[in-house]
């Protein structure tokens, strides 16, 4: 099955060169691209590799969680 894109779902999305015609979100590219430099900016000023990969995947787990909750505190839940 062939998915159908439509302009404002494109505009939103790069495509990769290895894999032409496949669009790839760019919230997503920028988050891969920002993990790699933080990566790479701990472990060029002396920290471990693996003390970098936890303090990043660790801080990216906060991050979910403290959006995650902040939706659900500004969303306005009616039970009626």
């Amino acid at each position: 099955m062939e998915q159908q894109y439509t302009p404002a779902a494109n505009a939103a999305c790069v495509e990769v060169r290895t894999a032409p015609g496949i669009p790839v979100p760019v919230p997503a590219t920028v988050l891969v691209v920002v993990v790699l430099l933080l990566t790479t900016a701990l472990t060029t000023l002396g920290t471990p590799a693996r003390t970098a990969v936890a303090t990043l995947a660790g801080a990216g787990l906060l991050g979910i969680e403290l959006v995650r909750r902040l939706a659900e505190a500004l969303t306005v839940h009616r039970a009626r």
